[in-house]
């Protein structure tokens, strides 16, 4: 693979992780990571390395990375992020965190072109957020992610509205009899994506501008809200301060 563009996407934000590089002619290798969850850390770096290997790649010649920065897992979200933040300071490249919801509604069947995504935010909450597609594999937010109680979510939407997301688990489809729910093959971000999302930024602007998107100082996950830990320790010094 000479003279191209390669764009590495990183997605650590569920139980079940995955790395792809993503080239100019639109061809896409992707692996999924062996271990899930919180040892994601384990292999995501021999992943990339046997990835790059495979294609006959070295790490210098990735133009882009992009991580999948959440709503999702606290302790993925962060192991991706280190890792992206990491090889973006070791090559040089730009660092940009992709949008986690976004990719999943790239899932999307292409008579789709508007969808809801959600995901678990625990305590009987959804994280919400509304995508509209914009262009072939570009999707953009139309509504600002926001954490909604499942039965108020369920309660708010329109008949004929399309769903998508691991949350749908969550719901009784019964609640929703005059919606689309997409079904399990669509409703996982993977890394495929990302690196679509990423390529698609990057090629908006002259590598000169690189410097202006790159996140790699200042990139964070998209978290919402505090985890169960945080809550309870903040808690805690309230109730030591009262």
């Amino acid at each position: 693979m000479e003279n191209s563009l390669f764009y590495l996407g990183v997605e650590t934000s569920g139980r079940c992780g995955s790395i792809a590089i993503y080239h100019a002619q639109q061809k896409i290798a992707q692996t999924e990571l062996q271990q899930q969850g919180r040892k994601h850390a384990q292999t995501l770096v021999s992943e990339v390395k046997k990835l790059l290997f495979q294609l006959k790649l070295t790490p210098y010649q990735i133009t882009g990375v992009g991580v999948s920065g959440g709503p999702g897992s606290f302790t993925g979200l962060r192991i991706g992020t280190t890792f992206a933040k990491t090889f973006g300071y070791v090559t040089g490249c730009p660092v940009l965190g992709i949008d986690t919801f976004e990719a999943i509604a790239l899932n999307c069947p292409p008579e789709v072109s508007e969808t809801y995504v959600i995901s678990n935010a625990q305590r009987g909450d959804l994280f919400v957020g509304k995508y509209v597609k914009i262009a072939e594999n570009q999707w953009q937010k139309s509504d600002e992610i926001r954490i909604w109680a499942i039965t108020e979510f369920c309660r708010s939407l329109e008949t004929g509205s399309t769903i998508n997301g691991p949350g749908i688990e969550l719901i009784e489809p019964a609640a929703l009899p005059k919606c689309r729910l997409l079904d399990p093959e669509f409703r996982q971000p993977d890394a495929a994506k990302v690196s679509i999302i990423t390529a698609n930024l990057l090629k908006k602007h002259q590598t000169a501008d690189y410097h202006s998107l790159t996140e790699i100082w200042d990139l964070t996950p998209y978290y919402l809200r505090k985890s169960s830990a945080e809550e309870k320790w903040d808690a805690r010094q309230q109730l030591n301060t009262d």
